[in-house]
């Protein structure tokens, strides 16, 4: 790896060194050009990747010591990086995100106010969207990235989607960059009244809040209702969906559609699982002593076999604990009928998740995704779950040592497999002295050398990334993996892929803030 000196760049600090050469682990070539920026200390950092002023792919939203808000806008010319832009926030900013508006990527501010742009010149806010809900930012939390501007209707512009405890704000972005004055669809939150386990207030009074935010827009289900070649918004109502149809204008129309299904689920998105188990202690929590639950949640809608039609997939999950659930996802395929969409009752084909830790998948243990590893056309599912047994909770806690299964289930003729396609268990390394704590395992999917095959990216040790190459074939990645010497982070969150440079290969950002003395952005630049 060729190690680029660390550089100069005004506020962030970024001092220079000497340009050090280093080398790929394996004998085969790097995959990634390594550059180092060093930070200053910061209470809170986030990190936000786009296109900003058309050259700066790289947004870091620094809270320092005093409380002060900095923005620091990073472009890279090729062969380094530099601060293009360093402007302060005034005092409200509750969090941030980014958005596609006329043409170009611009960070977006959420304050008690409304929602707006931030011109990265003269570090004016300007209002986008008079927009407002019940935000509840925990002291210390910083400025999160919440992910509230997307495209709802297709048309290459994002929208607003700003979850409520009575429903969701969206505010549609015109031609010109402007929104539309924003109105307020879906359907309450259903578990308002209940309380999360763990949790003396109810959901209604810990309003919205950074953590729970994903689990809000989890709600929002987008799918071709009418099969008019038009994104629909969709919203579960106790025991039937509301259907908010697109028009000729890319607005939604309303009232909404009633669409009744056949398919058999009890609650919408893996969240319901957090209000399951109010009563029941932690001892027979952790042993599996609770009463045995078998839920069916609504896992969303994807059309999985590519045939145009949206199929309604769910998430089964059974046991006594949620620390040790198993989890079936099954997939109803979408049929066709006059006007709409119809699906089921019994599902067409099923994958099971891997191990018994499905019940994560509420906080953030367990995760599934859609990706097309053999580049057939059909979607074919990934699935992880970190060990949450007793076994597992205790390792992690005496021994710094965490393990997740990964599985793969390739779609062939509209079925997966009754066992997984590929596996592999990822487990960071037995450290029990190790004073830095329990690492968790690193594990990013992503098209790093452009070929246009998925690549599996893993962290089991502190300094090493293992790379393994998507591969023609039945196996969907390389058997042997690329070792990639790096730092990695004991928090997976702070390491993410995205294509800076916009070259078809997607480069690694790792993060690495601190509050006590300089922090490091380390940049892998896909080569």
């Amino acid at each position: 790896m060729n190690m680029r000196g660390l550089i100069a760049v005004s506020a962030l600090t970024i001092v220079a060194a000497g340009c050090t050469a280093t080398t790929s682990l394996d004998d085969v070539d790097d995959p990634f050009e390594l550059y180092e920026l060093a930070t200053s200390p910061a209470k809170h950092q986030t990190l936000l990747f786009g296109s900003f002023d058309g050259q700066a792919p790289l947004a870091v939203v620094r809270v320092d010591g005093t409380g002060q808000r900095h923005v620091h806008l990073l472009a890279f010319d090729g062969g380094n990086w530099m601060e293009k832009t360093n402007v302060a926030l005034e005092p409200g900013v509750l969090f941030v995100d980014v958005a596609r508006i006329d043409g170009g990527d611009r960070l977006v501010t959420y304050r008690s106010s409304g929602v707006h742009g931030l011109d990265p010149d003269t570090g004016t806010e300007l209002p986008l969207v008079d927009a407002t809900t019940d935000f509840h930012a925990p002291e210390g939390a910083g400025i999160p990235h919440l992910d509230v501007m997307r495209d709802l209707n297709g048309d290459g512009r994002d929208d607003l989607c700003l979850p409520d405890t009575d429903g969701f704000w969206i505010a549609l972005q015109s031609s010109d960059g402007s929104f539309a004055e924003a109105v307020k669809i879906g359907v309450p939150e259903p578990f308002l009244d209940a309380k999360a386990y763990g949790d003396e207030r109810t959901y209604g009074e810990v309003g919205i809040t950074p953590q729970n935010t994903p689990w809000y827009l989890r709600r929002v289900h987008r799918l071709d209702f009418d099969r008019d070649g038009r994104q629909d918004l969709a919203f579960w109502n106790n025991d039937h969906f509301l259907v908010y149809l697109q028009d000729d204008a890319g607005g939604f129309s309303r009232p909404p559609r009633k669409l009744v299904t056949d398919v058999p689920f009890d609650f919408d998105g893996p969240y319901s699982l957090a209000f399951q188990y109010g009563d029941t202690g932690v001892a027979s929590l952790l042993l599996g002593f609770a009463d045995r639950k078998e839920l069916t949640i609504l896992n969303g809608f994807e059309d999985l076999d590519g045939d145009g039609v949206a199929d309604l997939v769910t998430f089964t999950l059974s046991g006594r604990s949620p620390l040790r659930l198993a989890g079936r996802y099954h997939v109803h395929f979408g049929r066709p009928t006059p006007g709409g969409t119809s699906f089921a009752a019994e599902p067409d084909t099923s994958a099971t998740a891997p191990g018994r830790s499905a019940g994560g998948t509420a906080w953030g243990y367990a995760s599934q995704m859609y990706l097309d590893f053999d580049n057939d056309g059909a979607t074919d599912m990934g699935l992880a779950a970190v060990n949450t047994s007793l076994g597992g909770m205790v390792r992690a806690m005496a021994a710094n040592s965490i393990s997740m299964e990964l599985a793969l289930y390739g779609l062939r003729d509209r079925q997966y497999p009754a066992r997984p396609d590929w596996t592999r268990t990822v487990r960071t390394r037995f450290a029990p002295l190790d004073k830095r704590g329990p690492m968790f395992p690193t594990v990013l999917v992503g098209d790093v050398n452009g070929d246009g095959r998925s690549d599996l990216l893993t962290g089991e040790r502190w300094d090493e990334l293992n790379v393994f190459l998507g591969t023609p074939g039945k196996d969907p990645v390389a058997e042997r993996p690329i070792k990639v010497a790096v730092d990695l982070p004991g928090n997976e969150l702070n390491a993410r892929l995205a294509d800076l440079d916009k070259d078809g290969k997607e480069d690694l950002v790792i993060q690495h803030p601190s509050a006590k003395g300089p922090g490091r952005i380390s940049i892998l630049m896909a080569q």
